[in-house]
């Protein structure tokens, strides 16, 4: 899949794309129909959509990126806030040409494609949501560990029950390797704005009117199943799927089924 990198904010920041490569100066050639952005969840980066995108890309093509201070982009710290993420997502997407797009949000990536949805509703075609509930969920404990994480006092850790046991080895593999990419001060970081931003969404639920699909895998925690329900609940124009053979990894587990789901929302939007 092509990459490239693209400053902002004077850093650089790690692009990939569907369709040819292009001059490193030069933005993505996406296509004609209805572009994708793909938003990482905490302590991710954009490698977890490679499957999704390689497979089935849509025909407006898609971009996904690294947020700054996750995989290959710079800086050591995350940006403080999802407010100011999904500025700087905004920021990428406009220079790739990726104009009214449909999000698809994994994770925290979900709160950033709700606060896109609300901060720019005539700029979104809509929203595809997977993994919401946990990032809507974050507790204290695991805001500590990760503190203690950054303190060198503690191991980072790795839940696996987030990955269907149907994927096996391999998949909880690749599920790991995914988590321990991103430096544990931005991870933490990830997790307090997640919390800051879930903590209001009541107030901000009302202000997004696109259509939306809340995606949740068959072996996700009930918690997080109950709070995206939730979520979906409290949108105007969302349904619910449940996938199977996935949990919270479900860019890994199930791509093709995301895929269809995009390609559902584009025929809505």
């Amino acid at each position: 899949m092509p990459e490239k990198y693209v400053r902002q904010d004077a850093l650089p920041i790690l692009v990939r794309h569907t369709g040819r490569t292009t001059l490193p100066q030069d933005p993505p050639v996406l296509g004609d129909g209805r572009p994708v952005v793909c938003l990482h969840d905490a302590g991710l980066q954009s490698s977890v959509f490679v499957d999704l995108l390689g497979a089935s890309a849509p025909d407006g093509g898609a971009i996904a990126f690294d947020l700054p201070g996750h995989g290959r982009s710079g800086s050591l710290d995350s940006l403080p806030s999802i407010e100011a993420m999904t500025a700087l997502a905004q920021r990428v997407s406009g220079w790739c040409g990726a104009a009214g797009p449909i999000l698809l949000g994994h994770g925290m990536g979900a709160l950033l494609a709700l606060e896109w949805a609300r901060s720019q509703p005539d700029a979104v075609a809509g929203l595809v949501l997977c993994g919401a509930g946990l990032a809507l969920g974050i507790p204290d404990e695991a805001i500590e560990t990760m503190r203690q994480v950054t303190r060198g006092k503690a191991p980072r850790p790795f839940d696996p029950k987030r990955v269907c046991p149907d994927g096996g080895r391999e998949m909880m593999q690749r599920a790991y390797m995914e988590g321990i990419q991103t430096d544990p001060r931005a991870t933490l970081v990830d997790l307090e704005a997640s919390r800051t931003w879930a903590d209001a969404f009541d107030s901000k639920a009302s202000g997004i009117d696109c259509p939306v699909v809340v995606v949740t895998g068959a072996a996700e925690d009930t918690g997080c199943v109950a709070r995206a329900e939730a979520l979906a609940g409290s949108l105007a124009q969302a349904r619910t799927t449940t996938v199977e053979g996935a949990a919270h990894f479900l860019p890994l587990e199930q791509p093709a089924a995301l895929a269809q789901e995009i390609r559902r929302i584009a025929e809505a939007a």
